[in-house]
């Protein structure tokens, strides 16, 4: 069973807190992603080129993605979620309390 309004309230809570949404679905390929999995909404992040000016492939952006998971999970425990960073990967789980 999927809970059907997750997703909309989710990103509805992130674009009021000031975050600017990319759904995973819409084929971009940078910036704040969401995406339905089931009774859960996974959100993650990949870094624009304008992050990294030298253009590196190598690129690191722990240090970003660090601040970043502690914002998401601050703002969605706040709003009444229950937030799952991911400690080894860009993504985090979202579900209702």
């Amino acid at each position: 069973m999927t809970d059907e309004t997750l997703f909309t309230d989710v990103c509805q809570t992130l674009e009021r807190a000031g975050f600017d949404i990319t759904s995973a679905q819409s084929g971009e390929g940078t910036g704040l992603r969401i995406r339905q999995e089931g009774d859960f909404v996974v959100v993650s992040w990949v870094p624009s080129s304008e992050l990294d000016p030298a253009n590196r492939q190598d690129a690191e952006y722990e240090g970003i993605r660090a601040a970043l998971r502690q914002a998401l999970t601050e703002i969605l425990t706040q709003a009444g979620y229950v937030a799952r960073p991911n400690e080894d990967s860009s993504e985090g789980w979202v579900s209702r309390a």
